[in-house]
């Protein structure tokens, strides 16, 4: 009996030994393949909007009217699964916070209009404050952009480059009032070790 209790506790000890362990790590750190990573797509969202913002003429062309902007999908033309929604999110974010511009939001269109309708029919609110249909504010521009990648492989080093580029476009006018792109290049040299 004492035997199975020992090699219990030892099996538990071992087990717990082979626990992962979890750690936070810097948002900047030392790149650990020639992919695409969140601090590279963090760097990139910063310079765009910093770009954007610094743009005096582009800034002095939107007044001080704080324009209603919204954005279109964003491109994933790069061979890597990019969660591209969170990019997105990222841009509205950092160019709200800036206070120079204000922003609709197509995908909560349905979300806007079931509270319309219950304000309209619970009973309960005041008809004169409800919310009508057909009041929101429309966008003035609209943003968008694509993210590619070239690819090359020669011997053990694999070469990416990515290309981040965004534009936007004053709806009334068509015309592309602000455009930006921002290069990513990274290599990856295989190891030979075993070979």
């Amino acid at each position: 009996m004492k035997a199975i209790l020992i090699g219990t506790a030892a099996a538990l000890l071992l087990a717990g030994c082979a626990t992962p362990t979890a750690r936070e790590t810097q948002l900047d750190r030392r790149a650990l393949t020639a992919a695409l990573e969140p601090q590279d797509v963090r760097r990139t969202v910063e310079k765009m909007v910093d770009s954007m913002l610094a743009d005096q003429e582009f800034i002095q062309e939107v007044g001080g009217s704080r324009p209603v902007l919204d954005i279109s999908g964003i491109k994933n033309r790069s061979t890597m699964h990019i969660d591209m929604t969170s990019i997105t999110d990222s841009i509205r974010t950092k160019l709200l916070r800036s206070r120079r511009f204000r922003f609709m939001d197509r995908t909560t269109a349905a979300d806007d209009l079931a509270f319309m309708n219950d304000q309209a029919l619970n009973g309960m609110t005041d008809p004169t404050k409800a919310v009508q249909t057909g009041q929101q504010s429309a966008a003035q521009m609209y943003l968008y952009g694509a993210l590619t990648e070239m690819r090359q492989q020669v011997g053990g080093v694999t070469d990416r480059y990515y290309k981040f580029t965004l534009n936007l476009k004053d709806l009334q006018s068509g015309e592309i009032i602000w455009s930006d792109e921002q290069e990513i290049r990274k290599e990856q040299t295989r190891s030979t070790f075993g070979l």
